[in-house]
């Protein structure tokens, strides 16, 4: 993996700088996986919170300069799905095979499953594909994740 170019680092900085609530150039423990995420990184929930536990970082305010050590992390780690696997998972919950799964179904994984989700952050991704019947065509959904 090449080093961060400047104009990477200004991107970093710009989103950095967009949670730092307090003004005090730095952020929250807790906002640093929405930041990488808001950055198209996809970490797990639970590695962030391994790396700043490990790190003493839980229960601090970071700088710009550690969260560029931490994204810096993230990014050299492999993809944790791509395409292919998330139509293999998709297949999984359409049991009529005509590109649809039930959003109240799906709802439920996603809130009980894995890295699980708010209630907000499901209603965001679901909501707006989610047709009157209650279904959700999963290729829209799918290119909507992925698209960032």
């Amino acid at each position: 993996m090449t080093e961060i170019t400047d104009d990477q680092l200004e991107e970093l900085k710009e989103a950095f700088t967009l949670f730092d609530n307090v003004g005090d150039e730095k952020v929250d423990p807790g906002q640093i996986i929405q930041i990488l995420q808001s950055l198209g990184l996809n970490p797990l929930t639970a590695d962030i919170q391994k790396v700043l536990k490990d790190s003493e970082l839980d229960k601090t305010r970071i700088d710009f300069p550690t969260f560029v050590s931490i994204y810096e992390q993230f990014q050299k780690r492999p993809t944790i799905a791509n395409h292919a696997d998330l139509m293999e998972m998709f297949k999984c919950f359409d049991r009529e095979g005509n590109k649809l799964v039930f959003g109240g179904e799906f709802r439920q994984v996603l809130n009980n499953l894995g890295d699980t989700m708010t209630e907000a952050e499901i209603e965001f991704f679901i909501g707006p594909h989610e047709k009157p019947d209650g279904y959700v065509p999963y290729e829209e959904l799918e290119k909507f994740v992925m698209s960032g």
